[in-house]
This record gives C-alpha cells, structure tokens and sequence, in this order.
C-alpha cells in the first residue's frame, strides 16, 4: 500500500486553500464559479456610481451581477459594463439594460427591460452587446417626469378641504384643535381686560399705602440724629474693650491649652503604638524560635538546610557544564517529518562537572555516616 508522504499531504492542502480563498473572493464580488453564464456588454456614456458585482434583475428578479467596467479604448469616453447573466434565461436583441438607484443611499443595479419573449435569432447570443439607459431614483419610484405633475394636483385637491366640515366629522381631526385654540386665545383677551379694570378700581388705594411709608420714612429721618449719637456711643465702648486686650489674652490662653492637650494626645498615641510594636516583635521571635513559619523553619529545620545545600552544589554543577559545555545550550535541533532526531544526553566520564558531582554525593554520604 503506497503511502502519502507529509510533504505531499502539505502541498494539497496548501493547493486547497488558495482554490478556496480564489472562490471566496468571487462569491463576495457576486460571481459564482460553480454557475454557468453568459456573458453581455453595455455601453454608457455615464454609469452614475455603478459598481462590479452589482446585481442584475428582470422584473425584480435576480439573474446575474456586473462583472467588470472599463473605458472604451476607441474613445476614452464612453464606458463599457461587463454582465453576467446565468444561462437559461433568455435575452431579446432589443432588450435595455438600464441603470437603476435601489435606495436613497445611492446603490445602483442593473433593470433589464423586456417588452417581448424571443425564440432562436431573436435572442441575443453570449458576448453581444445591448442597448444600455439610465433612471434616477425619483424616476423609479414616481415614474416618467410628466406624471410629477399630476401627483402635485392631487395633493393640492386633498389639503383643500374645508377644516369647518374636518372638525364637523371628527371632534378630534387637527380642525377642531385649530378652532379649540382659535376659542382659547379669545378667552385669554377677555380675562386681560378684567385684569385691568381691576387694578384701575384699586389705584386710590395703592396711593394711600405709598403715602403711609412716605410718613414713615419722614419719621426715620427725624430721628437720625438721636441714632447717629447711639451709634458713636457704642463705637466708643468698642474702643475701650478693645485697649484693654482681654480678648488677645484669653485667645493666647485657650491657644496654649489646646497645644499642651494636642501633644499629651499624641504622646499617648505614640507610647501605644511602640507597645504594640513591641509586642509583635515579641510573639514574631518566639515563634522563628519554635520553627513556625518560613523563617522559622529555615532556622530550625536541618531538612531544609540540606535542600538548600543541595540546590546550590546542582546550581554550581550546571553553571560548570554551561561553561564547558555551551553547544549543548546553544544549539537547536527541530523535529521535521520524522527527521533530524535529536540523540539522548551521556555524560561522559572524564566530563569536570561529573567529577563535581561525584564529590559532592561523597560528601553527602560522609555526613550521614558521621551522623
């Protein structure tokens, strides 16, 4: 039974994966591979933002994609669309492939228009060229330019009602809201020249109160001198307190007795904190001195010390063999397709880093037997 190299199973699926990737290619840009087309060129003089892969439909029916677009190289000017349209569907030689917006965002597609089925030589044969136009988006959705108007007039016939027979037929059309507010408005005009009756009957007394505060304010005036000579009373009272400097002396006092209390609080605080301190030293040492804990152990624990002995001789035989021995760190050896086999580690005998190692289990083995 032949089997299949590795090199041979990379390369088919390396082959697989670029026929995959070329077909994912195709399928985004709307061209399927796998289906038979036919082929049609266009010509226009202005294709309007229309794109490759941009759909083709008969009817609103979906039959194929644009393929390619590119100047005509006899002119410069006029433009020439690629279609591709799947086989079975049937062509007439005058059919108009016209350039059509699908939304407001500015997609364009492809319409073509048939007017009549064709049969044999009626039928444009793949690699023809069609007639090719263009509609606008409006021209899409209302039709020809002509019947614009007549959509206008029948707007304008429909917002001509009379709003009177609107609020009549129903109490909440926008024409009753139009005459509620017209009635709101009236009632409002009404309640303002109440309002202002009512404050021309209350002018007499508005003035009666403006001369009682007149008769106030005269009576203040009067009595300004009295008040004046108060005030320079008290001001001078003021004066003598304040030669006297009791207040600065009572601030100094209470100054000094919240310093002394403040430093007597912090005193306290730190005689507190050192007594703890001193205590966790305390029970810190008592347990290193019972072996709890890392320190502790490595205190108390001969196992440990042995470890740690251990390690460093291991340490010093590896950094020994690096230094004699640095191919073996520094060399790299990949395993490909069953190849290259990295051979297993012997240490030689008369290698220095054995000998190291040999001393160092002697020393080891003396220990124990002298313990």
């Amino acid at each position: 039974m032949t089997r299949i190299s590795n090199e041979t199973k990379i390369a088919l699926l390396a082959i697989a994966a670029v026929l995959i990737a070329i077909w994912g290619f195709k399928f985004l840009k709307g061209i399927d591979l796998f289906t038979p087309s036919q082929t049609f060129y266009v010509k226009y003089e202005n294709v309007d933002q229309l794109t490759a892969s941009s759909p083709i439909f008969i009817k609103g029916l979906r039959v194929g994609t644009v393929r390619d677009l590119y100047l005509d190289q006899t002119d410069d000017k006029t433009i020439i669309a690629v279609l591709d349209v799947e086989r079975g569907v049937d062509i007439p030689k005058d059919a108009i492939a016209t350039i059509v917006g699908q939304s407001l965002m500015g997609g364009k597609a492809i319409e073509i228009t048939i007017t009549h089925p064709c049969e044999g030589d009626g039928c444009a044969e793949s690699g023809s060229y069609l007639q090719g136009s263009y509609r606008s988006f409006l021209q899409s959705i209302v039709g020809e330019p002509g019947q614009i108007d007549a959509y206008t007039e029948r707007l304008r016939k429909g917002l001509s009602i009379n709003l009177d027979s609107l609020a009549a037929a129903n109490p909440e059309s926008p024409a009753a809201s139009i005459q509620s507010l017209d009635r709101s408005l009236r009632n409002l005009e009404v309640m303002t020249n109440r309002i202002n009756h009512l404050l021309a009957s209350s002018s007499a007394g508005i003035s009666a109160t403006a001369d009682n505060a007149a008769a106030i304010t005269k009576g203040l005036r009067d009595s300004n001198k009295d008040i004046s000579a108060l005030i320079a009373n008290l001001s001078e009272v003021s004066n003598q307190l304040k030669n006297a400097d009791l207040t600065a002396s009572t601030q100094k006092a209470v100054a000094t007795l919240d310093s002394v209390t403040l430093s007597l609080k912090a005193l306290r605080g730190t005689l507190s904190t050192t007594e703890s301190t001193i205590s966790r030293v305390d029970t810190l040492a008592q347990n290193m001195l019972k072996g709890e804990g890392l320190v502790g152990k490595s205190l108390t624990d001969e196992a440990l010390y042995d470890n740690l002995v251990r390690t460093t001789r291991h340490m010093n035989l590896l950094l020994q063999d690096l230094r004699l021995n640095p191919k073996r760190y520094t060399t790299v050896k990949l395993k490909l397709f069953g190849k290259n086999k990295t051979k297993g580690y012997a240490n030689p005998i008369d290698d220095p880093a054995y000998q190291l190692l040999l001393d160092s289990l002697e020393r080891d083995y003396d220990k124990r037997v002298k313990q």
